[in-house]
């Protein structure tokens, strides 16, 4: 085995997956996390009896490398993860003034199905509305996109109607981009669109994990480099990183300890990766870049009833609520429990603080007659969840390269066209890895 050390800073899904890659490699790993378990800002909490996520993921077929990871740690995604064909359902509460309830469901992944679909989705509008806006849906994934706008211009602009930016395109942004439609970037948008749904209904695929989070890839990604040889230390917070000279790095830990090793990857979210980056002499673009990307917030709200939620779809957008989506947790084997995704959430605060879960409940109740009040409810709110996607944010992101021999960065920011997602996140950990072993060639 490769003698030279190998610091890894942060166990979420990034540093995994970086950590992976250099111990198969043969590097000796060192993975040092904050935190008491691994997982990062999808990792699974005990919240009382239950076993629940710090947040609600839903992955979808074109998630490639998350898919990889899966596999090269030994979980079978077809077991793990519950696949729906690509389809979206999203209804206002039954007391709304104006209820409505959307429906999406192509027969197939191709083209010409979506479009089908659309138009049946915007009955009872006239023909030639249809036509146009179907029209115009359609030259938003094929059409280029010259200029970076925001999502709401882009809509506005290809002549999707007020009604479907409300029912359809701004829960659908919410939920891939973590901002509302007149803050996120199109061309990050259209990108993931695409993506998603031109190459075939395997990448179309939406799929919801039937695991609690930890147990879907950050518990069996610690197994696994344990048995390569790796040195895992949790709840161990990296204060600062010195530079020493080229190759020569020592992290300074909390409580006083130091360890010195030849490279680092800084695989922390942006505020934390800016903190500890080494100084440099001069100019430090990078730390600049990071400091670039702001951040927003997601929460999800958990809610506990007293009877199994069985009859209720595994994915429900929420039109006009606090909560963009809903997902009944049986799915990840809590029958009494229900998930509600507030994304963007610094641009829905709590109308009394503490009280948000009860609100959701309230509408949840509203919008499903029968199903009434939860008996109790969490509300976990990650305020740094995401990096801020607003239009032209791409040319501002780094790449792996910190400006600083032997020292690379990796996470979900790094992608140039992904959103914050764990494909992004893994993704960003496999080229911090890849750049950091071609260092050594």
């Amino acid at each position: 085995m490769n003698a030279a050390p190998v610091a890894v800073v942060g166990a979420g899904w990034a540093g995994l997956s970086a950590a992976l890659v250099l111990a198969q490699a043969g590097r000796r790993v060192t993975l040092l996390e904050a935190a008491a378990i691994p997982g990062g800002r999808a990792r699974t909490l005990r919240l009382g009896d239950a076993l629940l996520d710090n947040g609600q993921h839903i992955l979808v077929g074109a998630c490639h490398e998350v898919l990889a990871q899966l596999r090269g740690v030994g979980v079978d995604p077809d077991r793990a993860l519950l696949t729906l064909p690509f389809q979206l359902t999203l209804q206002s509460s039954s007391d709304a003034t104006a209820g409505h309830r959307f429906h999406l469901a192509p027969n197939a992944a191709t083209p010409w199905s979506l479009a089908a679909a659309l138009y049946r989705a915007l009955a009872p509008q006239a023909r030639n509305q249809r036509l146009a806006t179907v029209a115009g849906a359609a030259a938003m994934l094929y059409a280029p996109l010259r200029r970076d706008v925001d999502v709401l211009r882009w809509l506005q602009r290809h002549r999707q109607s007020e009604a479907l930016i409300r029912m359809l395109w701004e829960p659908l942004c919410l939920a891939v981009m973590n901002a509302p439609p007149h803050a996120a970037s199109a061309a990050i948008f259209r990108n993931t669109l695409r993506l998603t749904l031109l190459h075939g209904h395997r990448d179309a695929r939406l799929m919801i994990p039937r695991l609690p989070l930890g147990a879907l890839f950050p518990e069996p990604a610690v197994a696994r480099l344990r048995s390569l040889g790796a040195e895992l230390r949790m709840s161990t917070r990296v204060t600062a990183i010195e530079s020493r000279g080229d190759r020569d790095f020592r992290l300074r830990l909390r409580g006083g300890e130091t360890l010195h090793c030849t490279q680092v990857i800084l695989a922390t979210p942006p505020r934390a990766a800016q903190r500890l980056l080494p100084d440099a002499p001069g100019p430090d673009p990078v730390r600049s870049a990071l400091c670039a990307l702001g951040e927003r917030a997601i929460c999800t709200v958990y809610l506990r009833y007293p009877e199994p939620l069985g009859r209720l779809p595994a994915l429900t957008g929420l039109l006009g609520q606090h909560g963009q989506w809903l997902l009944p947790r049986g799915v990840s084997g809590e029958p009494h429990w229900a998930a509600v995704v507030i994304s963007s959430a610094g641009d829905f605060p709590e109308a009394e603080p503490g009280r948000r879960w009860h609100q959701v409940g309230q509408e949840l109740a509203a919008t499903f007659p029968g199903l009434g009040l939860p008996e109790r409810g969490y509300s976990i709110c990650e305020r740094a969840a995401t990096f801020d996607a607003r239009p032209g944010i791409d040319p501002l992101r780094p790449g792996p390269d910190s400006g600083r021999p032997g020292l690379h960065l990796a996470g979900d920011y790094l992608v140039p066209g992904l959103p914050a997602t764990l494909e992004a996140a893994v993704r960003g950990g496999l080229q911090a890895a890849r750049a950091a072993l071609a260092s050594d060639a």
